[in-house]
């Protein structure tokens, strides 16, 4: 089967949407399919024209872009060229939906469609404050759903959501309930054995009181309320201790922010960390908090990870992330409620016993529903209902 995997970012570029698009093309690859993967040249490799380049035993094809809101928004020249572009299936992944529409308006063959999260425009980017946040977000986002999102989704063939409470909780995709099908995001749970199955034989990671954050140092995340439920976690657990992993335009504020609380003994930032530090990370911490707050977290792939390394999970309250912490693993708490927040972080890192045991439903819960394989296959008989 030839199958065109389209998104404006692809590593590397790091983010939720990059990883899921490369890891779901390995997995299908390894299926036995022919893959083309279309996207924005991010950092840019040659301007001025389309690139072909093999990669992993894939062609990636980058269009000349240029960022309108660097990491957010990218501006694609040159996608008339779509048109030219044979394959059986047509898969895109929005927002940003720039390759979405394209296809939608071009391509000649069935289009599936990862509706990744609804756009949600934050009261703040970085320093930059959006003047009159409500009135501003409200017309960008109506804007948005009119000229792109209806359109494309209304013109695809079938439209992938990673949670079904999410879905159900979209002002968008409420309209398209007949075409949704429920897919959730994976990761490969063998990158992940090796480097464990290696820290075992040095004689294994020794958990500690440490709460960690992985991802995208950006407001929507909400780590400002992890931050400021740590001084109530220490009244408690004095020896307990914050990891922060990940870059971003936030890193400032909430580095001012750990030493307004007076924390800087008490929480590190560790920057971006390569695979193998990683999931050192997730070994030696006692539970891995996501405590997002908005809809643009609509899954929590970083939730996985933690389940796969055998590691609690806290997460807020939100359609599609809720999905996730189930049968054991973890707990949930209202979003932006530092008490809530606080609460379980203490019920679960004092109590060695339940970090075991949610450490171990996890893994199960991860084994079972999440590996890519499982994902591939899933999406794979979901293509073949639309060619046949």
């Amino acid at each position: 089967m030839k199958i065109v995997q389209a998104s404006c970012y692809y590593p590397p570029h790091i983010g939720g949407v990059e990883n899921h698009v490369k890891e779901l093309t390995s997995a299908l690859i390894e299926a036995g399919n022919e893959l083309e993967v279309l996207t924005a040249d991010i950092p840019p490799e040659k301007k001025g024209e389309v690139l072909r380049a093999k990669l992993n035993n894939h062609i990636t094809r980058r269009f000349r872009a240029v960022e309108v809101f660097p990491g957010y928004v990218p501006l694609i020249f040159g996608l008339s060229r779509i048109r030219d572009i044979e394959a059986d299936v047509f898969h895109s992944h929005c927002p940003p939906p720039f390759f979405s529409y394209a296809i939608a308006k071009l391509a000649k063959h069935p289009h599936v469609i990862t509706y990744h999260f609804d756009l949600e425009v934050p009261a703040r980017v970085g320093s930059l404050r959006i003047p009159v946040p409500g009135v501003v977000a409200r017309s960008v986002e109506r804007f948005y759903n009119r000229h792109y999102a209806l359109q494309m989704l209304e013109a695809c063939d079938a439209i992938i959501v990673t949670g079904q409470s999410y879905a159900e909780t979209s002002p968008i995709l409420r309209d398209f309930r007949g075409k949704c099908v429920v897919i959730p995001n994976g990761i490969d749970i063998r990158k992940f054995d090796a480097v464990i199955g290696e820290e075992e034989r040095k004689g294994g990671v020794k958990r500690k009181r440490v709460i960690l954050f992985v991802g995208r140092l950006v407001y929507p995340k909400g780590i400002e309320y992890l931050i400021r439920a740590m001084p109530g976690v220490l009244r408690d657990v004095p020896d307990a201790k914050l990891v922060i992993v990940g870059a971003g335009e936030e890193r400032m504020r909430l580095e001012k922010l750990v030493r307004r609380y007076r924390l800087s003994k008490e929480v590190e930032f560790r920057g971006f960390l390569h695979f193998k530090e990683l999931v050192k990370s997730y070994l030696e911490a006692s539970v891995f908090v996501l405590p997002s707050f908005s809809r643009l977290e609509n899954f929590g792939i970083v939730l996985l990870e933690a389940m796969a390394c055998r590691t609690p999970v806290i997460a807020s309250d939100i359609p599609g992330v809720r999905e996730n912490v189930r049968d054991g693993n973890g707990l949930l708490f209202r979003p932006g409620d530092v008490e809530s927040l606080r609460d379980a972080i203490v019920r679960i890192i004092t109590d060695e016993r339940l970090v075991e045991e949610m450490g171990e439903a996890g893994r199960r819960l991860v084994e079972a529903r999440f590996d890519w394989s499982v994902i591939a296959r899933q999406v794979m008989q979901l293509y073949e209902t639309l060619i046949h």
